[in-house]
């Protein structure tokens, strides 16, 4: 991912947490990942794998599809 897709992934992600009034706590606990990954990932510092991004959707019970939908 580039450094832009990675900051309007991370805007994406952010979006649809604060929609569902989640911290990012609740995003990392659904996900089974780290908060500090969520907070990096939210402000496009870091890059997001495949699995990554299929653990995000499920947590918002959304498909990958519909995660890169507005993206």
């Amino acid at each position: 991912m580039t450094r832009d897709a990675c900051i309007r992934f991370g805007h994406q992600v952010r979006k649809l947490r604060v929609e569902r009034g989640w911290r990012q706590i609740d995003l990392a606990q659904e996900a089974g990942i780290n908060e500090k990954y969520v907070s990096d990932l939210e402000i496009g510092k870091k890059e997001v794998c495949l699995r990554t991004i299929v653990a995000i959707a499920d947590a918002f019970g959304l498909t990958v599809e519909e995660l890169f939908k507005s993206f």
